[in-house]
C-alpha cells in the first residue's frame, strides 16, 4: 500500500539523480528498533548491573551493524537506517559516560579522603589499621572499577559508532562515484533507437496491465468504496484549491501599485512560490492519501503515483521561483536585476523548462515502475538530459546578455549594475560549463552522470532562488522589526532601557546569524547528491556544540557558551554593584573623590576576576591546570609583557597608594592638567586645551610628577608688579593688599603679603602674595587681581614705567668714510644725531 512516508520521500528526491540506487530502489525490510537515547538523569537513577546489561547489548548490536554495512548489495536506504541505529547507540552511550563520570569522581574523591593503604616500613612493625576502614576502601575500590569500566565501555561503543558512520559514508561516496564513472551506451547509436523503439509496445501493454489491475481493484470493492473515495478526493480537492485561489489573491501583485518596499516584494515572492508547488502538490499527496485509507492502491501503483508526485513537483518548482523572481511585465516587483524584456525571454524559456524537466522526471520513474529494458531507460535519460541542457545554455545566455546590457535601456542598466553580485558573473561560466559538460557526456555515453549533472543545476537554480527570496525576506523582516521607530523597538526602548542604536544592532546581529543558518541549511541541501550527508553534518555539529574529547580534556562548545552567559552575568552584576556605590552609597561618605574613584575601581577588578574565576569552574577548567600553566607562561610574560605587566601593577600601586587620584591637578613635565580617569594599563589626563593626555601608569610611579591637589585643594597666587622710580614704596603696598582684602576668593588666612623684590631696571618690583580655596581657581583671582591693581595705580597717580635703555655708539668718526658712501658728510651725520629727540650719546626707547 501507498503511505504518506514514500510520498515524502519522493517529494524530497524529487529533483535528485535517476539512478537504481535511489529512483526504482524498493523499501528495505524494516531494522530491528534501535535503542532509546535515555537521559543523563535516567541512567544515573538506574541500577549499575541495568547499565552493564545495557552497554552488553549495545555492543552485540553495533557489531552486527558493523557487518551488515560490510555486506556488499546494500542499498543507500538500508545504510541509511543503520545508520540511524549507530547514532542512537553512540548518543545512549554518551549518556551513560556522562552519568557515570560523575559518579567515577565521587569515588576517587572518597578513596582520597580514605588514603592508601599504610604500609609498614623496614624494621618498624606493620601498622595497624580499622577494619571498617579497610573493607570501606575496598568496597570502593571495587565500585571504582566497574564505574569506571562502564565509562571505557560508553566511550568504546562511541568510537565504534563514529567508525561506523565514517565506514557508511565512504561507501556512499564510492558507490556515487562509481554510478557517476561507468559509462554507457551513447545516445547517437542506432541501435539503442531501435532496441527502445521496439520495446515501446510492451512498455504500453505493461501501462495498461496496470490501469486494467487497478480499476479491476476499485470495481471489486463496490458502489459505496467509490462513492466515498471520490467525495473524499473532490472535498480534498476543492479545500486545496479553494485555498490557492485564496493565497493568490493575497500574493496579487498588481501592475499599477506604486514602488513596493523590499519586505512586501519578497513576501509577495514567497506567497507566489507556495501557491505554485503547494497546491498540485498537496492535491497529488491527497489524492494518494485517499486512496492509502480505502487501501485502493497496490505497489506499482504507489510507485507509479509517487513518480508523478516527483515530476509534478519538479515542474511547479522550477514554473513558481521563476514567476516569483522575474515578475514579467511588473518591473517595481521583480526580484531579479533584468529588464522587462529579458524577464519575459527568460520565464518563457522556464516553463518549457519546467514542463520538460518535470515530464521527463515522471517518465524517466515510470518506465522504471514498468520494467522498461535497459535500452529505453538510457534513451530516454539521455534525451531529457541534452533537452534540460539546451534549454539551460538559453537562459544563461539570455542572462548573459540582460547582464552585458545589450537589451536594457541605459536606467536600467545602471541600477542593476548596483545590484548585480560577483557571484553571478562566477555562475554563468560554471552553467555554461556544467551544460555543456551534460550535453557532451549524453552523446558520449555518460548518460548517467549527465542526466545527475542536469538535474543538479536545476535542483541547485532552485535552492538558490528560494534562498534569494529567504535571504531578503529574513533580512527586511527582522530589520524592520528591531527598527527603533517601529512598535517593537519602542517597546524594548522603553520596557527594557535599551538604547535605539543597541536595539537596531541587535536586529542586525539576529539578521546575519539567520543569513548564515539559512546559507547553511541551502548548502546542505546543494551538497547532498554529491555524498555529503546531512547526518554527517548534524552528528559532527552535535559533537562540537555538547563535547568531544582531546586527550583529558573535554572540549564542549555548550559548556563554553555557559561559560560566557555566566562570565556576562558577573560582569554585569559587577557594573551594577559599581553603579549602586559610585550612585549611592559612596556621596553618602566623607571619602574624597579620589577614594571613592578606588574603591570603584577595585571592586570592579575583583567583581571581573570572580567572574572569570566563576566561567572556568562552568566550563571545566581546573584552576590548579590554569596555575600551572600560567607558572610556565610566566617566563614569557617576564619577557615579552614586561611593559604591560608593569603598568598594570603600578595601576594597582597608584589605586592603593593614590598619590594622585580622579580630579587632582597635575603636572608632567611641560603638561598640566587633571586626571580624568585611572584605567588599568594608563591614567587619562585632560589639559587645558581640552586635549587628553595618555600616560602610561608605570611613568606616573617612576617619573615626578606635581600634584598641585594632594594634601588639599588650596592654591597660591603669585602677581608681580613693577612701578616707576619716585613711588611711594607704601602707598604700593597698601594698593595691593587692598586689592587681594577685597576679593571675595581670597582667603584671609593665611593673610595676603606684598614683598618689595627688587630695584629693578626700569622699576620697583613687588609681588603679591595671597591664598585662594581652591587651586582650580587660582588663575582668575590673578587676572581679577591684575584689574583692580591696574585701575588703583592710575587712581593714585603711580605711573607703571617703560622699560628704557641707553645706547652709546663710541668711534662715530671712524664711520666717516662709510657715511660718505651713502651720500652724508660728517656734518650731515652729526646734524642727523642733533635732530630733535636724538642724542649724540643716548636716546630713549618708546614702543611704537
Amino acid at each position: 500500500m501507498i503511505s504518506i512516508r514514500s510520498l515524502a520521500f519522493a517529494l524530497v528526491l524529487s529533483l535528485a539523480p535517476l539512478s537504481a540506487t535511489s529512483a526504482a530502489e524498493s523499501p528495505a525490510v524494516a531494522p530491528a528498533a534501535p535503542p532509546v537515547a535515555t537521559s543523563p538523569q535516567a541512567v544515573a537513577k538506574a541500577k549499575p548491573d541495568e547499565t552493564q546489561a545495557k552497554l552488553d547489548g549495545w555492543k552485540n548490536e553495533i557489531e552486527q551493524i558493523a557487518a551488515g554495512v560490510q555486506r556488499d548489495g546494500q542499498s543507500d536506504r538500508r545504510l541509511a537506517e543503520l545508520r540511524e541505529r549507530a547514532d542512537a547507540i553512540r548518543s545512549a552511550a554518551d549518556d551513560i559516560d556522562r552519568a557515570e563520570s560523575p559518579r567515577a569522581a565521587a569515588i576517587e574523591a572518597r578513596l582520597k579522603q580514605l588514603g592508601p593503604a599504610p604500609v609498614a616500613k623496614e624494621g618498624e612493625p606493620e601498622p595497624v589499621e580499622a577494619d571498617a576502614i579497610k573493607t570501606e576502601r575496598e568496597d570502593q575500590q571495587k565500585l571504582l572499577a566497574e564505574a569506571q569500566g562502564r565509562v571505557k565501555q560508553a566511550q568504546l561503543l562511541h568510537l565504534r559508532a563514529d567508525e561506523i558512520a565514517k565506514a557508511i559514508a565512504d561507501k556512499r561516496r564510492a558507490r556515487f562515484a562509481d554510478d557517476m564513472a561507468q559509462r554507457s551506451r551513447s545516445v547517437l547509436e542506432p541501435s539503442v533507437w531501435y532496441e527502445a523503439a521496439a520495446s515501446m509496445p510492451g512498455v504500453l501493454a505493461g501501462l495498461l496491465y496496470l490501469l486494467r489491475d487497478w480499476f479491476s481493484l476499485l470495481s471489486t470493492r463496490g458502489f459505496e468504496t467509490a462513492t466515498a473515495v471520490g467525495s473524499v478526493i473532490l472535498a480534498l480537492l476543492a479545500v486545496l484549491w479553494t485555498a490557492r485561489r485564496r493565497l493568490a489573491q493575497l500574493t496579487e501583485r498588481r501592475a499599477d501599485a506604486a514602488e513596493p518596499g523590499a519586505l512586501k516584494r519578497a513576501v509577495k515572492a514567497a506567497g507566489i512560490v507556495l501557491v505554485n508547488v503547494a497546491a498540485p502538490v498537496l492535491s497529488l499527496v491527497g489524492v494518494a492519501w485517499a486512496l492509502d485509507a480505502f487501501d485502493l492502491n497496490p505497489a506499482r501503483v504507489d510507485l507509479f503515483i509517487s513518480a508523478l508526485v516527483a515530476g509534478v513537483a519538479s515542474a511547479a518548482m522550477v514554473y513558481g521561483i521563476a514567476l516569483a523572481i522575474l515578475a514579467p511585465g511588473k518591473p517595481q516587483w521583480r526580484l531579479a536585476p533584468v529588464g522587462d524584456q529579458t524577464a519575459v525571454r527568460l520565464l518563457r524559456l522556464f516553463v518549457t523548462l519546467a514542463i520538460v524537466h518535470g515530464f521527463g522526471v515522471w517518465f524517466g520513474r515510470a518506465l522504471d515502475v514498468l520494467a522498461a529494458p535497459v535500452a529505453t531507460l538510457i534513451l530516454t535519460a539521455g534525451l531529457f538530459a541534452v533537452a534540460d541542457a539546451v534549454l539551460v545554455m538559453l537562459a544563461l545566455r539570455t542572462a548573459a546578455r540582460s547582464m552585458a546590457g545589450d537589451e536594457e535601456t541605459a536606467e536600467i542598466a545602471e541600477a542593476a549594475s548596483e545590484t548585480r553580485s560577483s557571484l553571478w558573473r562566477w555562475l554563468l561560466p560554471i552553467g555554461w560549463i556544467l551544460a555543456l559538460g551534460a550535453a557532451a557526456g549524453a552523446l558520449g555515453g555518460y548518460v548517467a552522470l549527465a542526466s545527475f549533472v542536469t538535474q543538479q543545476m536545476i535542483r541547485t537554480g532552485f535552492l538558490l532562488g528560494a534562498l534569494y527570496i529567504l535571504l531578503v525576506l529574513a533580512d527586511e523582516a527582522i530589520l524592520t522589526t528591531f527598527r527603533a521607530a517601529s512598535g517593537f523597538g519602542q517597546v524594548m526602548t522603553r520596557s527594557m532601557g535599551l538604547a535605539r542604536e543597541t536595539v537596531e544592532q541587535i536586529g542586525v546581529v539576529l539578521s546575519g546569524v539567520v543569513r548564515l543558518l539559512l546559507i547553511a541549511m541551502a548548502g546542505l541541501f546543494i551538497l547532498a547528491p554529491i555524498g555529503i550527508d546531512g547526518q554527517d553534518v548534524v552528528s559532527d555539529a552535535k559533537v562540537a556544540f555538547f563535547g568531544f574529547r582531546v586527550g583529558g580534556l573535554t572540549i564542549s562548545l555548550s559548556a563554553i557558551l555557559s561559560g560566557v552567559v555566566f562570565l556576562g552575568l558577573g560582569i554585569a552584576v559587577t557594573r551594577g554593584v559599581q553603579g549602586w556605590l559610585d550612585q549611592r552609597f559612596l556621596p553618602r561618605t566623607r571619602l574624597d573623590v579620589g577614594l571613592k574613584n578606588s574603591i570603584r575601581t577595585s571592586f570592579g577588578y575583583v567583581g571581573t576576576i570572580v567572574s572569570v574565576a566563576l566561567a572556568f569552574s562552568v566550563v571545566g577548567l581546573d584552576l590548579q591546570n590554569l596555575a600551572i600553566v600560567a607558572g610556565a607562561l610566566s617566563v614569557g610574560v617576564g619577557f615579552g609583557l614586561q611593559s604591560i605587566v608593569n603598568n598594570f601593577v603600578s595601576g594597582l600601586i597608584l589605586l592603593a597608594e593614590r598619590p594622585i587620584k580622579s580630579g587632582d591637578l597635575v603636572e608632567i613635565g611641560s603638561e598640566k592638567g587633571f586626571v580624568r580617569k585611572i584605567n588599568v594599563r594608563s591614567t587619562e589626563i585632560e589639559t587645558f586645551d581640552r586635549a587628553s593626555l595618555i600616560v602610561p601608569n608605570s611613568s606616573l610611579i617612576s617619573g615626578n610628577v606635581k600634584n598641585w591637589m594632594h594634601r588639599d585643594l588650596t592654591g597660591r597666587c603669585l602677581v608681580d608688579v613693577g612701578v616707576a622710580y619716585g613711588s611711594d614704596p607704601a602707598d604700593v603696598k597698601a594698593i595691593l593688599l587692598d586689592c587681594a582684602a577685597t576679593h571675595e576668593k581670597v582667603l584671609k588666612f593665611p593673610t595676603p603679603l606684598v614683598f618689595f623684590t627688587n630695584f629693578g631696571a626700569d622699576a620697583l618690583e613687588f609681588r603679591l602674595i595671597c591664598t585662594v580655596g581652591a587651586v582650580t581657581e587660582a588663575y582668575g583671582v590673578e587676572s581679577d587681581l591684575r584689574f583692580a591693581i591696574v585701575e588703583k595705580l592710575r587712581a593714585k597717580g603711580i605711573e607703571i614705567p617703560y622699560a628704557q635703555r641707553d645706547i652709546n655708539i663710541r668711534q662715530l668718526g671712524d664711520l666717516g668714510a662709510l657715511l660718505e658712501r651713502f651720500g652724508l658728510g660728517p656734518t650731515d651725520a652729526a646734524d642727523a644725531a642733533r635732530s630733535p629727540g636724538a642724542s649724540p650719546s643716548s636716546s630713549e626707547e618708546k614702543p611704537s
